[in-house]
Protein backbone atom coordinates (compact mmCIF):
# COMPACT_ATOMS: atom_id res chain seq x y z
CA UNK A 1 0.00 0.00 0.00
CA UNK A 2 1.44 3.35 -1.05
CA UNK A 3 1.50 6.06 1.64
CA UNK A 4 0.59 9.60 0.68
CA UNK A 5 3.01 12.23 1.94
CA UNK A 6 1.78 15.56 3.25
CA UNK A 7 2.11 18.40 0.71
CA UNK A 8 4.99 20.03 2.59
CA UNK A 9 7.04 16.81 2.63
CA UNK A 10 6.35 16.07 -1.03
CA UNK A 11 7.30 19.63 -1.99
CA UNK A 12 10.45 19.48 0.12
CA UNK A 13 11.49 16.22 -1.55
CA UNK A 14 10.94 17.73 -5.01
CA UNK A 15 12.95 20.83 -4.08
CA UNK A 16 15.75 18.68 -2.67
CA UNK A 17 15.99 16.71 -5.92
CA UNK A 18 16.11 19.92 -7.96
CA UNK A 19 18.76 21.56 -5.75
CA UNK A 20 21.01 18.51 -5.98
CA UNK A 21 21.31 18.95 -9.76
CA UNK A 22 23.86 21.79 -9.66
CA UNK A 23 26.58 23.15 -7.37
CA UNK A 24 26.70 26.68 -8.84
CA UNK A 25 25.45 29.22 -6.29
CA UNK A 26 23.68 31.44 -8.84
CA UNK A 27 21.87 28.46 -10.34
CA UNK A 28 20.92 27.10 -6.92
CA UNK A 29 19.44 30.43 -5.84
CA UNK A 30 17.67 31.13 -9.14
CA UNK A 31 16.09 27.69 -9.32
CA UNK A 32 15.14 27.91 -5.64
CA UNK A 33 13.30 31.19 -6.15
CA UNK A 34 11.30 29.83 -9.06
CA UNK A 35 10.33 26.56 -7.37
CA UNK A 36 9.68 28.01 -3.91
CA UNK A 37 7.55 30.77 -5.40
CA UNK A 38 5.35 28.14 -7.05
CA UNK A 39 5.10 26.00 -3.91
CA UNK A 40 4.26 29.00 -1.74
CA UNK A 41 1.72 30.36 -4.27
CA UNK A 42 3.37 33.75 -3.70
CA UNK A 43 3.79 36.83 -5.85
CA UNK A 44 7.46 37.20 -4.90
CA UNK A 45 10.10 35.09 -3.20
CA UNK A 46 13.51 36.43 -2.19
CA UNK A 47 16.75 35.41 -0.54
CA UNK A 48 18.66 37.95 1.51
CA UNK A 49 22.24 36.99 2.31
CA UNK A 50 24.16 38.51 5.18
CA UNK A 51 27.31 40.43 4.35
CA UNK A 52 29.10 40.41 7.72
CA UNK A 53 31.80 42.84 6.61
CA UNK A 54 29.27 45.56 5.76
CA UNK A 55 26.72 44.37 8.33
CA UNK A 56 24.13 44.39 5.54
CA UNK A 57 21.50 42.17 4.06
CA UNK A 58 21.69 41.98 0.30
CA UNK A 59 18.95 40.64 -1.96
CA UNK A 60 20.84 37.87 -3.63
CA UNK A 61 18.03 36.45 -5.63
CA UNK A 62 14.49 37.38 -6.45
CA UNK A 63 12.25 36.56 -9.36
CA UNK A 64 11.63 40.15 -10.35
CA UNK A 65 14.60 42.15 -9.09
CA UNK A 66 18.16 42.46 -10.27
CA UNK A 67 20.73 40.66 -8.16
CA UNK A 68 22.00 42.83 -5.29
CA UNK A 69 19.37 45.50 -5.99
CA UNK A 70 18.34 45.85 -2.35
CA UNK A 71 20.82 46.46 0.47
CA UNK A 72 19.84 47.28 4.02
CA UNK A 73 21.20 47.09 7.54
CA UNK A 74 21.21 43.58 8.95
CA UNK A 75 18.76 44.69 11.65
CA UNK A 76 16.21 46.27 9.29
CA UNK A 77 12.71 44.97 8.70
CA UNK A 78 11.30 41.52 9.15
CA UNK A 79 14.39 39.94 7.59
CA UNK A 80 16.58 41.71 10.15
CA UNK A 81 14.30 40.62 12.99
CA UNK A 82 14.41 37.01 11.73
CA UNK A 83 18.23 37.10 11.64
CA UNK A 84 18.52 38.63 15.11
CA UNK A 85 15.95 36.29 16.68
CA UNK A 86 16.91 33.27 14.53
CA UNK A 87 13.22 32.47 14.32
CA UNK A 88 10.75 32.46 11.43
CA UNK A 89 8.04 35.11 11.18
CA UNK A 90 4.61 35.11 9.57
CA UNK A 91 2.90 38.46 9.07
CA UNK A 92 -0.52 38.65 7.49
CA UNK A 93 -0.83 42.46 7.59
CA UNK A 94 2.62 43.83 6.73
CA UNK A 95 1.84 47.54 7.09
CA UNK A 96 0.36 46.96 10.53
CA UNK A 97 3.49 45.20 11.89
CA UNK A 98 6.20 47.37 13.49
CA UNK A 99 8.95 45.04 12.16
CA UNK A 100 8.02 45.67 8.54
CA UNK A 101 10.30 48.07 6.61
CA UNK A 102 8.27 50.02 4.02
CA UNK A 103 11.39 51.38 2.37
CA UNK A 104 11.78 48.30 0.17
CA UNK A 105 8.22 48.66 -1.13
CA UNK A 106 8.86 52.38 -1.73
CA UNK A 107 12.03 51.58 -3.66
CA UNK A 108 10.58 48.75 -5.79
CA UNK A 109 7.00 49.93 -6.25
CA UNK A 110 5.78 46.59 -4.92
CA UNK A 111 3.07 46.56 -2.22
CA UNK A 112 3.57 43.86 0.41
CA UNK A 113 0.33 42.60 1.93
CA UNK A 114 1.64 39.60 3.82
CA UNK A 115 4.89 37.67 4.17
CA UNK A 116 6.64 34.76 5.76
CA UNK A 117 10.37 34.74 6.41
CA UNK A 118 12.75 32.04 7.69
CA UNK A 119 16.40 32.25 8.72
CA UNK A 120 19.04 30.35 6.76
CA UNK A 121 20.98 28.69 9.59
CA UNK A 122 23.67 26.06 9.03
CA UNK A 123 24.67 23.14 11.28
CA UNK A 124 27.16 25.36 13.14
CA UNK A 125 24.48 27.95 13.99
CA UNK A 126 25.82 30.46 11.44
CA UNK A 127 22.99 32.56 10.06
CA UNK A 128 23.62 33.09 6.35
CA UNK A 129 20.54 35.21 5.67
CA UNK A 130 16.82 34.75 5.12
CA UNK A 131 14.34 33.20 2.73
CA UNK A 132 11.01 34.95 2.35
CA UNK A 133 7.78 34.70 0.40
CA UNK A 134 5.52 37.74 -0.14
CA UNK A 135 1.82 38.09 -0.91
CA UNK A 136 0.18 34.72 -0.95
CA UNK A 137 -2.14 34.71 -3.95
CA UNK A 138 -4.89 32.80 -2.18
CA UNK A 139 -5.21 34.88 1.00
CA UNK A 140 -3.05 34.68 4.11
CA UNK A 141 -0.05 32.51 4.83
CA UNK A 142 -0.79 29.57 7.13
CA UNK A 143 1.25 27.55 9.63
CA UNK A 144 1.58 24.89 6.88
CA UNK A 145 3.12 27.54 4.60
CA UNK A 146 5.60 28.46 7.32
CA UNK A 147 6.50 24.79 7.76
CA UNK A 148 7.04 24.41 4.02
CA UNK A 149 9.22 27.54 3.87
CA UNK A 150 11.22 26.27 6.87
CA UNK A 151 11.85 22.98 5.03
CA UNK A 152 12.86 24.94 1.93
CA UNK A 153 15.25 27.11 4.00
CA UNK A 154 16.92 24.01 5.43
CA UNK A 155 17.28 22.49 1.95
CA UNK A 156 18.60 25.77 0.59
CA UNK A 157 21.29 25.96 3.29
CA UNK A 158 22.27 22.38 2.44
CA UNK A 159 22.56 23.29 -1.25
CA UNK A 160 24.57 26.43 -0.43
CA UNK A 161 26.91 24.31 1.71
CA UNK A 162 27.57 22.05 -1.28
CA UNK A 163 28.54 25.04 -3.43
CA UNK A 164 31.99 26.57 -3.23
CA UNK A 165 30.49 29.85 -2.03
CA UNK A 166 29.59 28.42 1.38
CA UNK A 167 33.20 28.18 2.54
CA UNK A 168 33.79 31.76 1.41
CA UNK A 169 30.75 32.94 3.38
CA UNK A 170 31.84 31.13 6.56
CA UNK A 171 35.44 32.35 6.23
CA UNK A 172 34.16 35.92 5.82
CA UNK A 173 31.84 35.55 8.84
CA UNK A 174 34.68 34.19 10.99
CA UNK A 175 37.14 36.89 9.87
CA UNK A 176 34.62 39.64 10.63
CA UNK A 177 33.89 38.24 14.09
CA UNK A 178 37.61 38.01 14.86
CA UNK A 179 38.19 41.57 13.63
CA UNK A 180 35.26 42.87 15.69
CA UNK A 181 36.45 41.02 18.82
CA UNK A 182 40.03 42.25 18.30
CA UNK A 183 38.88 45.84 17.94
CA UNK A 184 36.73 45.55 21.08
CA UNK A 185 39.71 44.22 23.04
CA UNK A 186 41.98 47.02 21.80
CA UNK A 187 39.40 49.67 22.60
CA UNK A 188 38.99 48.27 26.10
CA UNK A 189 42.77 48.54 26.66
CA UNK A 190 42.79 52.25 25.75
CA UNK A 191 39.93 53.14 28.09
Amino acid sequence: MKKHLPESQRSAMELSAILNLDNDMDTILSVSMYVINQYMDAERTSIFLLDPLKQQLTSYSSLDLNKHEIRMSKSTGVAGWVIEQRMPAAINDAYDDRRFFRGVDDMTGFRTRNLICCPLIDDNENCLGTLQALNKKGGNFTPDDLELLSHAAWLLVDAIKKSGSYEEMITMNTACEELKNGMSTELAIFQ
